[in-house]
């Protein structure tokens, strides 16, 4: 059975293998030194500031992660992402209520996504659990990528 759990160390190169893996299947620009470089050093760019990871396993192996970052009662969730393989088994649906739970404890009464445009499942998942789309921006990823934002409140 998978499991999710907080981000250690040793999860760092299977995070990075898994949202790669994702990044591969979409077609996105992998930019190891600019976009992405926040998934080569988990906790200063999550723990340390204020916010959480995750890891989806599946044995040992990652599957899976989410982050968030809060700024006093507003939180913001990032990387979301689970390989294709393990889509459509509730894992994501369980990831994002973990990160939502995660925020509620931490005094957060609001969350808001961006997510890409091409992402059609994640879109179904966030508003299945409440999410409302509202907005539009252009990503600052080597892409340009199009998103979409998603809020939630009250969380």
């Amino acid at each position: 059975m998978c499991k999710i759990v907080p981000f250690q160390r040793h999860h760092q190169d299977g995070v990075v293998f898994a949202v790669k893996d994702v990044f591969d299947e979409y077609g996105f620009t992998w930019e190891a030194d600019g976009y992405c470089r926040d998934l080569y050093n988990v906790e200063k760019h999550y723990s340390e500031p204020g916010g959480m990871f995750w890891a989806v396993l599946d044995g040992e192996q990652v599957i899976g992660c989410a982050g968030l970052r809060w700024h006093g009662e507003e939180c913001e969730l990032h990387r979301m992402y689970l390989t294709k393989r393990y889509r459509g088994r509730g894992l994501g649906r369980r990831l994002l209520e973990t990160c939502m739970d995660c925020a509620r404890e931490r005094g957060c009464t609001s969350m808001r996504a961006w997510s890409d445009t091409t992402l059609v499942d994640a879109h179904r998942l966030y508003e299945k659990l409440g999410f409302v789309r509202g907005g539009r921006r252009i990503c600052d990823d080597p892409d340009q990528s199009p998103e979409y934002g998603f809020w939630k409140e009250p969380l």
